[in-house]
């Protein structure tokens, strides 16, 4: 009688998601309405100059000090909270949209030191305080100093333009690749338009509002992911 081997059946391999997913696509998730909520806080608390004046702006920061500080903290952490949120959007869409990611991820980094630039509101609350007004604006203007519209464009107009164009693309990305909706990314961008350059409450509140409920829905869109779809990101495409 003759032995018959049989090797078992192969059986498919099901992939997933490691241990900590779960955890992780809240906290990316909490970042997106954090970043949403926060930004529009400091929005709110911020004493709006209603000028493009430099001497109405420091005016503005002289009779709300307070306000202005609270302010100032708050759009810090909001812009800070973007950062987290760009390189989230980048993983889950870097196979279905790769130079989107690529390009977005870029300019969100040349971005990331937005927040940073509160400070300034900060100093200029202290040299209004100890300059006056009137003698504080050569000083917040840094007339003078060599090289300063250099350091503007390559700071400040950067990291606003870097961020703004950086989320747009990487909103992009995830309608690319099937992840999102287009109108967050439209939203993103439309929302930084408005604002840029703004100097009064209304089209701060439309623009960043814009920008915010983008960013709240792209969080809603994560936390409602599967944990599957979060570890591995979107399909190749």
């Amino acid at each position: 009688m003759t032995a018959t081997l049989t090797s078992p059946a192969p059986t498919a391999t099901i992939a997933t998601a490691e241990v900590g997913t779960t955890l992780r696509r809240r906290a990316t998730g909490a970042a997106f309405l954090g970043a949403a909520a926060i930004t529009m806080a400091g929005i709110l608390a911020t004493p709006f100059e209603n000028s493009s004046k430099q001497a109405d702006y420091l005016k503005s920061l002289a009779d709300h000090p307070k306000q202005a500080m609270i302010a100032a903290v708050l759009l810090h952490f909001g812009y800070l909270l973007f950062v987290p949120a760009a390189f989230a959007m980048a993983r889950l869409a870097r196979r279905g949209a790769r130079k989107l990611t690529a390009f977005g991820i870029v300019f969100a980094v040349l971005g990331s030191g937005l927040s940073g630039l509160l400070v300034t509101d900060i100093y200029d609350l202290s040299i209004a305080q100890h300059a006056g007004v009137q003698g504080g604006v050569p000083i917040s203007n840094m007339d003078g100093v060599p090289l300063s519209g250099l350091v503007f464009i390559s700071m400040a107009a950067l990291s606003a333009a870097g961020l703004s164009i950086g989320l747009t693309l990487l909103a992009l990305a995830m309608w690319r690749s099937r992840l999102a909706p287009s109108w967050p990314a439209i939203a993103i961008l439309v929302g930084f338009g408005l604002s840029f350059g703004a100097h009064d409450l209304l089209r701060n509140l439309i623009g960043f509002g814009s920008t915010c409920v983008a960013a709240a829905f792209l969080g809603i869109t994560v936390l409602r992911m599967g944990n599957d779809r979060f570890a591995h990101g979107s399909d190749a495409r």
